[in-house]
């Protein structure tokens, strides 16, 4: 599994895009998950939804593929791949709610504010991706990790895989064009081993 990770955008829908499609496209993400709730999203979602039901497209593709001239073929595959962007993308719930996924045997907790972070969240959680960082964050405490991307404006994404090139979960943080700041691996809950007298 890939998860992608975008912080807020604001207002720039633009940016938003550009960084969804990144990801999906090129990233090939299971999900994106948007880390805030902003007029960027209002928008890229108003936009998307617009483009309609993805199986009626995905019909319209064939018939404007065997009749249809490059532009309309061009135009077609555009809002197919909105729809691909809309089932793809989840937003970060709204505090006090948490977001949980399991990559691997690692467990990632997904949160809008750090600040609605509880100690029980932290003891439970290998990794934990909040979205109200002011730059792009990481930090190790033990077997734990704190990751922000930031705000989008500051030109960072994150990437976290279950199937990285080190053969475990790894966390990459991706500027805008999609090239590599740092990949750090995520440790597991591994065995726990007790010895008794």
């Amino acid at each position: 599994m890939r998860l992608g990770f975008i912080g807020p955008a604001g207002s720039d829908a633009e940016a938003l895009e550009r960084a969804a499609r990144m990801l999906i496209v090129d990233f090939e993400v299971d999900q994106v998950v948007y880390l805030a709730e902003d007029d960027a999203l209002r928008e890229f979602v108003a936009r998307h939804e617009t483009e309609g039901d993805g199986a009626e497209l995905e019909r319209e593709v064939a018939r404007v593929a065997a009749t249809g001239s490059p532009s309309e073929i061009d135009a077609v595959l555009r809002r197919l791949r909105g729809t691909r962007y809309l089932s793809k993308l989840r937003v970060a719930p709204r505090p006090p709610t948490r977001a949980m996924e399991m990559l691997d045997d690692r467990i990632v907790l997904i949160v809008r504010e750090k600040s609605s972070i509880g100690e029980d969240d932290v003891v439970n959680s290998n990794v934990v991706v909040y979205g109200d960082g002011g730059e792009l964050t990481f930090k190790r405490f033990g077997p734990r990790c704190f990751f922000s991307p930031g705000p989008l404006s500051a030109g960072h994404i994150g990437l976290l895989d279950e199937h990285s090139e080190s053969g475990g979960v790894a966390l990459t943080a991706l500027d805008q064009s999609g090239e590599t700041w740092w990949t750090e691996a995520i440790q597991g809950r591994g065995a726990k081993i007790m010895v008794a007298p």
